[in-house]
Protein backbone atom coordinates (compact mmCIF):
# COMPACT_ATOMS: atom_id res chain seq x y z
CA UNK A 1 0.00 0.00 0.00
CA UNK A 2 2.88 2.35 0.77
CA UNK A 3 4.57 1.74 -2.56
CA UNK A 4 2.22 3.90 -4.66
CA UNK A 5 2.61 7.08 -2.56
CA UNK A 6 6.34 6.38 -2.40
CA UNK A 7 6.58 6.19 -6.20
CA UNK A 8 4.20 9.09 -6.77
CA UNK A 9 6.80 11.65 -5.74
CA UNK A 10 9.24 10.33 -8.33
CA UNK A 11 6.56 10.46 -11.02
CA UNK A 12 6.01 14.09 -10.02
CA UNK A 13 9.75 14.78 -10.40
CA UNK A 14 9.76 13.11 -13.83
CA UNK A 15 6.72 15.15 -14.88
CA UNK A 16 8.41 18.38 -13.76
CA UNK A 17 11.52 17.43 -15.71
CA UNK A 18 9.34 16.73 -18.75
CA UNK A 19 7.77 20.18 -18.49
CA UNK A 20 11.20 21.84 -18.31
CA UNK A 21 11.82 20.79 -21.92
CA UNK A 22 8.93 23.02 -23.01
CA UNK A 23 10.20 25.90 -20.91
CA UNK A 24 13.60 25.70 -22.61
CA UNK A 25 12.32 24.89 -26.09
CA UNK A 26 15.09 26.86 -27.80
CA UNK A 27 17.78 24.94 -25.96
CA UNK A 28 16.18 21.62 -26.86
CA UNK A 29 15.79 22.65 -30.50
CA UNK A 30 19.42 23.76 -30.77
CA UNK A 31 20.61 20.54 -29.16
CA UNK A 32 18.52 18.48 -31.56
CA UNK A 33 19.67 20.58 -34.52
CA UNK A 34 23.30 19.89 -33.66
CA UNK A 35 22.58 16.17 -33.42
CA UNK A 36 20.80 16.22 -36.77
CA UNK A 37 23.76 17.92 -38.44
CA UNK A 38 26.03 15.26 -36.98
CA UNK A 39 23.94 12.32 -38.21
CA UNK A 40 23.53 13.83 -41.69
CA UNK A 41 27.30 14.38 -41.89
CA UNK A 42 27.87 10.76 -40.84
CA UNK A 43 25.45 9.57 -43.52
CA UNK A 44 27.26 11.49 -46.26
CA UNK A 45 30.65 10.34 -44.97
CA UNK A 46 29.71 6.65 -44.97
CA UNK A 47 27.86 7.00 -48.25
CA UNK A 48 31.10 8.24 -49.83
CA UNK A 49 33.03 5.35 -48.27
CA UNK A 50 30.55 2.77 -49.55
CA UNK A 51 30.56 4.20 -53.06
CA UNK A 52 34.15 3.08 -53.38
CA UNK A 53 33.46 -0.37 -51.96
CA UNK A 54 30.95 -1.71 -54.48
CA UNK A 55 28.08 -1.33 -52.03
CA UNK A 56 29.49 -3.46 -49.19
CA UNK A 57 32.08 -3.00 -46.47
CA UNK A 58 32.93 -5.91 -44.22
CA UNK A 59 29.74 -7.38 -42.80
CA UNK A 60 27.72 -4.26 -43.67
CA UNK A 61 25.80 -3.42 -46.80
CA UNK A 62 24.91 0.24 -47.35
CA UNK A 63 21.27 -0.24 -46.19
CA UNK A 64 22.57 -1.98 -43.06
CA UNK A 65 25.05 0.81 -42.37
CA UNK A 66 22.27 3.36 -42.70
CA UNK A 67 20.26 1.39 -40.13
CA UNK A 68 23.31 1.24 -37.86
CA UNK A 69 23.77 5.02 -38.08
CA UNK A 70 20.07 5.60 -37.33
CA UNK A 71 20.24 3.37 -34.25
CA UNK A 72 23.34 5.25 -33.08
CA UNK A 73 21.47 8.53 -33.59
CA UNK A 74 18.44 7.24 -31.70
CA UNK A 75 20.37 5.98 -28.67
CA UNK A 76 22.50 9.14 -28.53
CA UNK A 77 19.36 11.30 -28.69
CA UNK A 78 17.93 9.77 -25.51
CA UNK A 79 18.70 11.23 -22.11
CA UNK A 80 20.46 14.26 -23.59
CA UNK A 81 19.13 16.51 -20.82
CA UNK A 82 20.91 14.59 -18.10
CA UNK A 83 24.66 15.07 -17.87
CA UNK A 84 27.46 15.72 -15.40
CA UNK A 85 26.94 19.45 -15.59
CA UNK A 86 23.64 19.37 -13.68
CA UNK A 87 25.04 17.56 -10.67
CA UNK A 88 28.27 19.53 -10.84
CA UNK A 89 26.38 22.81 -10.55
CA UNK A 90 24.22 21.50 -7.71
CA UNK A 91 27.29 20.40 -5.78
CA UNK A 92 29.34 23.56 -6.35
CA UNK A 93 26.43 25.86 -5.46
CA UNK A 94 25.47 23.87 -2.36
CA UNK A 95 22.03 22.84 -3.63
CA UNK A 96 23.01 19.25 -2.89
CA UNK A 97 22.41 20.06 0.79
CA UNK A 98 18.69 20.46 0.03
CA UNK A 99 18.56 16.97 -1.46
CA UNK A 100 20.14 15.60 1.69
CA UNK A 101 17.29 16.96 3.80
CA UNK A 102 14.49 15.58 1.61
CA UNK A 103 12.86 12.19 2.26
CA UNK A 104 13.83 10.90 -1.18
CA UNK A 105 16.44 8.60 -2.63
CA UNK A 106 19.04 10.77 -4.39
CA UNK A 107 19.75 8.29 -7.19
CA UNK A 108 16.06 7.65 -7.81
CA UNK A 109 15.44 11.41 -7.96
CA UNK A 110 18.19 11.85 -10.55
CA UNK A 111 16.80 8.95 -12.55
CA UNK A 112 13.36 10.56 -12.52
CA UNK A 113 14.95 13.82 -13.68
CA UNK A 114 16.70 11.94 -16.48
CA UNK A 115 13.73 10.00 -17.84
CA UNK A 116 11.24 12.86 -17.69
CA UNK A 117 12.19 14.30 -21.11
CA UNK A 118 12.42 10.84 -22.75
CA UNK A 119 9.02 11.03 -24.53
CA UNK A 120 10.00 14.30 -26.22
CA UNK A 121 13.50 13.08 -27.04
CA UNK A 122 12.22 9.79 -28.45
CA UNK A 123 9.45 11.30 -30.56
CA UNK A 124 11.79 14.00 -31.91
CA UNK A 125 14.49 11.42 -32.75
CA UNK A 126 11.98 9.18 -34.52
CA UNK A 127 10.64 12.11 -36.54
CA UNK A 128 14.11 13.25 -37.56
CA UNK A 129 15.12 9.65 -38.26
CA UNK A 130 12.13 9.17 -40.55
CA UNK A 131 13.05 12.30 -42.54
CA UNK A 132 16.70 11.22 -42.85
CA UNK A 133 15.69 7.70 -43.89
CA UNK A 134 13.39 9.11 -46.58
CA UNK A 135 16.13 11.43 -47.84
CA UNK A 136 18.69 8.62 -48.09
CA UNK A 137 16.44 5.99 -49.62
CA UNK A 138 15.42 3.72 -46.75
CA UNK A 139 17.28 1.39 -44.38
CA UNK A 140 17.50 -2.33 -43.67
CA UNK A 141 14.74 -3.69 -41.43
CA UNK A 142 15.18 -6.22 -38.60
CA UNK A 143 15.27 -9.76 -40.01
CA UNK A 144 12.21 -10.85 -37.98
CA UNK A 145 9.84 -9.69 -35.21
CA UNK A 146 11.96 -11.41 -32.54
CA UNK A 147 14.96 -9.26 -33.36
CA UNK A 148 12.73 -6.19 -33.44
CA UNK A 149 11.47 -7.00 -29.93
CA UNK A 150 14.99 -7.72 -28.68
CA UNK A 151 16.09 -4.39 -30.13
CA UNK A 152 13.49 -2.59 -28.01
CA UNK A 153 14.74 -4.42 -24.92
CA UNK A 154 18.36 -3.65 -25.78
CA UNK A 155 17.58 0.03 -26.36
CA UNK A 156 15.81 0.27 -22.99
CA UNK A 157 18.85 -1.29 -21.30
CA UNK A 158 21.14 1.08 -23.21
CA UNK A 159 19.19 4.02 -21.80
CA UNK A 160 19.46 2.67 -18.26
CA UNK A 161 23.16 1.97 -18.79
CA UNK A 162 23.72 5.51 -20.06
CA UNK A 163 22.14 6.90 -16.92
CA UNK A 164 24.30 4.67 -14.73
CA UNK A 165 27.51 5.74 -16.50
CA UNK A 166 26.72 9.44 -16.35
CA UNK A 167 25.63 9.17 -12.71
CA UNK A 168 28.89 7.46 -11.69
CA UNK A 169 30.99 10.00 -13.56
CA UNK A 170 28.94 12.81 -12.00
CA UNK A 171 30.05 11.68 -8.56
CA UNK A 172 33.53 13.04 -9.32
CA UNK A 173 32.04 16.53 -8.89
CA UNK A 174 32.42 16.02 -5.14
CA UNK A 175 36.20 15.97 -5.53
CA UNK A 176 36.79 18.29 -8.50
CA UNK A 177 36.25 22.00 -9.06
CA UNK A 178 34.71 21.65 -12.52
CA UNK A 179 32.92 19.13 -14.71
CA UNK A 180 33.36 20.51 -18.23
CA UNK A 181 36.55 18.62 -18.99
CA UNK A 182 35.25 15.44 -17.38
CA UNK A 183 32.00 15.62 -19.37
CA UNK A 184 33.83 16.22 -22.66
CA UNK A 185 36.22 13.37 -21.91
CA UNK A 186 33.42 10.99 -21.03
CA UNK A 187 31.51 11.90 -24.18
CA UNK A 188 34.56 11.41 -26.40
CA UNK A 189 35.41 8.02 -24.90
CA UNK A 190 31.77 6.96 -24.98
CA UNK A 191 31.27 7.91 -28.65
CA UNK A 192 34.41 6.02 -29.67
CA UNK A 193 34.10 2.84 -27.61
CA UNK A 194 30.32 2.51 -27.97
CA UNK A 195 30.64 2.23 -31.75
CA UNK A 196 28.68 5.45 -32.31
CA UNK A 197 31.32 6.86 -34.66
CA UNK A 198 32.71 3.66 -36.18
CA UNK A 199 31.27 0.13 -35.77
CA UNK A 200 33.46 -1.90 -33.43
CA UNK A 201 33.93 -4.51 -36.18
CA UNK A 202 36.19 -2.00 -37.98
CA UNK A 203 38.43 -1.46 -34.93
CA UNK A 204 41.91 -3.01 -34.76
CA UNK A 205 41.96 -6.16 -32.64
CA UNK A 206 43.58 -4.53 -29.60
CA UNK A 207 41.07 -1.67 -29.47
CA UNK A 208 38.15 -4.02 -30.05
CA UNK A 209 39.41 -6.08 -27.09
CA UNK A 210 39.48 -2.95 -24.93
CA UNK A 211 35.93 -2.04 -25.97
CA UNK A 212 34.75 -5.58 -25.23
CA UNK A 213 35.58 -5.34 -21.51
CA UNK A 214 34.02 -1.90 -21.01
CA UNK A 215 30.31 -1.03 -20.72
CA UNK A 216 30.18 1.46 -23.60
CA UNK A 217 29.46 -1.07 -26.35
CA UNK A 218 26.07 -1.63 -24.72
CA UNK A 219 25.06 1.94 -25.60
CA UNK A 220 25.15 1.65 -29.40
CA UNK A 221 26.85 -1.46 -30.76
CA UNK A 222 24.68 -4.03 -28.99
CA UNK A 223 21.31 -2.40 -29.89
CA UNK A 224 22.44 -1.82 -33.49
CA UNK A 225 23.74 -5.35 -34.08
CA UNK A 226 20.61 -6.74 -32.41
CA UNK A 227 18.44 -4.68 -34.77
CA UNK A 228 20.39 -5.93 -37.79
CA UNK A 229 20.45 -9.55 -36.63
CA UNK A 230 24.21 -9.73 -37.12
CA UNK A 231 24.67 -11.83 -33.98
CA UNK A 232 23.36 -15.38 -33.57
CA UNK A 233 20.77 -16.18 -30.90
CA UNK A 234 23.16 -17.15 -28.06
CA UNK A 235 25.43 -14.17 -28.76
CA UNK A 236 22.49 -11.79 -28.82
CA UNK A 237 21.24 -13.14 -25.48
CA UNK A 238 24.76 -12.88 -24.05
CA UNK A 239 25.28 -9.28 -25.16
CA UNK A 240 21.89 -8.16 -23.86
CA UNK A 241 22.72 -9.93 -20.61
CA UNK A 242 26.03 -8.06 -20.48
CA UNK A 243 24.11 -4.80 -20.90
CA UNK A 244 21.89 -5.69 -17.95
CA UNK A 245 24.80 -6.77 -15.75
CA UNK A 246 26.74 -3.57 -16.46
CA UNK A 247 23.66 -1.41 -15.81
CA UNK A 248 22.96 -3.08 -12.44
CA UNK A 249 26.63 -3.09 -11.45
CA UNK A 250 27.07 0.60 -12.23
CA UNK A 251 23.84 1.53 -10.47
CA UNK A 252 25.14 -0.15 -7.31
CA UNK A 253 28.56 1.44 -7.86
CA UNK A 254 26.83 4.82 -8.08
CA UNK A 255 25.10 4.22 -4.76
CA UNK A 256 28.40 3.26 -3.15
CA UNK A 257 30.06 6.39 -4.53
CA UNK A 258 27.17 8.51 -3.23
CA UNK A 259 27.56 7.12 0.29
CA UNK A 260 31.24 7.96 0.19
CA UNK A 261 30.73 11.32 -1.52
CA UNK A 262 28.32 12.79 1.02
CA UNK A 263 31.06 12.47 3.63
CA UNK A 264 33.00 15.01 1.56
CA UNK A 265 30.18 17.55 1.59
CA UNK A 266 31.00 20.77 3.41
CA UNK A 267 28.23 23.26 4.01
CA UNK A 268 29.76 26.69 4.51
CA UNK A 269 28.15 29.02 7.00
CA UNK A 270 25.75 26.44 8.43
Amino acid sequence: MGTVPHMRKYFAIARASFEVVFVYRAGFALNMFGTVLYVVAMFYLWQTIFLGKAGALGAFSWPQMKAYLLVAFLTNSLMTWFDEGDMGRDIRMGRIATDLTRPIDFQAKRFADAIGPLPVELSSALLVGAVVVFAFGGIAAPPDPVHAALFVVSTALATLLKFAIVYCVSMTAFWTTGMVGIRVGRTAIQNLLSGAMIPLAFFPDWLRSVAAVLPFQGLVSTPALTYLGQMDGPTTALMIGVQAVWAVALLFAGRALWRRAIKAVTIHGG
